[in-house]
């Protein structure tokens, strides 16, 4: 496999990437992968759905360094690469590599000297680049995100792209992630509260359908987050939104409603 895709895809720096890539992997990336010089090859299956573009040697340093799901969504928030066709499907193939292909193989002496040959070829070589300067759980699929725009955006837009539902009355809701802090852990902050908790379910399937329909609404006033957080922060919050979805579909991640009122409701 890696002798005919060494001849396949010789030529060209996403050729070169490819090659980086099986040697790291053993295996080629399932998606199209399109370089800064123009260069561009196909995944071996035909299928061309999700194009990533690569667009600088600081991105090849980057993903090196942080060949994971960080690194993914670093390079991407910091506008390092570029995705076309579908953010989701794109995050979930390309995780799915990672960790799968990478499982598979231990590099040998020669296979790591094939690595640097083949870095040092593409310009990557190099410190660990810095940034962006979005928090650590953004970047890992923890973020609330929600919370983010609520706070951040301007009262209007953040309405809009939530969509958020009515008054509770005297009653209170909240949805909860058992990732970083424990469901144990978010009751007991609300008893420290003095609220009584009412009902605790789990809504998993409901918070990915939620967080897909704030992805879209903030595909649709795009131009206008970006105007109110900038560029990277707009591109943070969209592939935070993914990689929550992510996690929950895969259990990483679970999604709890918690309801409830006041002690002296």
């Amino acid at each position: 496999m890696t002798e005919e895709i060494t001849q396949t895809h010789a030529t060209g720096v996403a050729g070169r990437l490819v090659d980086l890539l099986v040697q790291v992997y053993g295996e080629a990336p399932p998606v199209t992968l399109t370089a800064w010089d123009g260069s561009r090859v196909e995944p071996e299956s035909g299928e061309v759905a999700i194009e990533a573009r690569i667009e600088s040697r600081r991105t090849v340093r980057r993903l090196m360094w942080s060949p994971g799901q960080e690194g993914i969504a670093r390079a991407y928030i910091a506008g390092e690469l570029t995705i076309d066709g579908d953010l989701e499907t794109a995050v979930r193939l390309m995780r799915d590599y990672v960790e799968h292909a990478s499982a598979k193989r231990a590099l040998e002496p020669a296979d790591r000297r094939e690595v640097l040959r083949l870095t040092v070829q593409l310009g990557a070589v190099g410190p660990a680049p810095r940034g962006p300067s979005e928090p650590v759980d953004a970047v890992t699929g923890y973020l609330d995100v929600t919370g983010q725009m609520r706070a951040e955006l301007p009262p209007a837009l953040a309405d809009t792209v939530l969509a958020h539902g009515g008054d509770e009355g005297a009653g209170r809701a909240e949805i909860v992630y058992t990732d970083p802090a424990p469901l144990s852990a978010s009751i007991a902050r609300w008893e420290s509260e003095g609220l009584v908790v009412d009902a605790v379910r789990e809504v998993v399937s409901d918070e990915r359908d939620r967080l897909r329909d704030v992805g879209r609404r903030l595909d649709e006033h795009w131009d206008a987050v970006v105007d109110a957080v900038g560029a990277q922060h707009a591109r943070m919050w969209k592939v935070s939104l993914v990689l929550v979805r992510d996690n929950l579909e895969r259990r990483s991640v679970r999604a709890y409603e918690i309801t409830g009122t006041t002690a002296t409701a």
